[in-house]
């Protein structure tokens, strides 16, 4: 898969099909992720007078005798929201982009049922042939019924629960008192410190 295949997948197959309005969830998969002309920041490897001209576009101040690595870090300082390209067309369609965060497939119902259907096929592939696997890969989208997909929503859905629960967890620390006692100090005074330390 690249951009211009998912671009023209998303475009003539799945938006045309879909009842507006929907949320589509979508990952970090780099044919997700290319981002619109404004939506980037230039990087380390980003010439100075295209560190000029970025920064000129957004109207953004910087000294003018400003050396590469001080324009950059103007740069990144005013590091605009990442723009996907992807979410630009999918809002077009007057749907709404859900991205998941990065390195997390278990919050993603697709990737249970595409767990499902490969386990199908490595169970059931005798031969390594094309023909072979054309085969069982259609035998294998019977394995993406309503059933197992239910089932794999519920999974992900029990995952981000139980990341609700943990972040919450942080919410509800009590503040530290540790007492200090020295041999010049009452014994009974206290230095209290908030859950920051301070």
């Amino acid at each position: 898969m690249n951009n211009e295949l998912f671009h023209q997948w998303l475009t003539t197959q799945l938006l045309p099909s879909l009842p507006e309005p929907s949320v589509l969830v979508i990952d970090n998969a780099p044919y997700h992720s290319t981002l619109t002309e404004d939506g980037g920041c230039p990087t380390s490897v980003t010439k100075r007078e295209n560190l000029i001209k970025w920064l000129e576009h957004l109207r953004i101040p910087f000294p003018a005798g400003a050396t590469c690595p001080e324009l950059l870090f103007i740069c990144q300082k005013n590091r605009p929201k990442p723009c996907y390209k992807v979410d630009s067309v999918i809002s077009e369609w007057g749907h709404e982009v859900v991205r998941l965060p990065p390195g997390h497939p278990e919050l993603s119902a697709i990737e249970q049922v595409w767990g499902c259907v490969k386990r199908h096929i490595l169970s059931s592939l005798q031969r390594f042939t094309r023909a072979d696997l054309q085969a069982k890969l259609q035998e294998a989208r019977l394995c993406a019924n309503t059933e197992v997909w239910t089932g794999a929503i519920r999974h992900s859905q029990r995952f981000e629960e139980e990341y609700w629960t943990l972040d919450n967890i942080h919410e509800s620390v009590e503040p530290v008192i540790i007492n200090i006692v020295t041999d010049d100090e009452d014994e009974d005074e206290d230095l209290s410190l908030d859950s920051n330390g301070e």
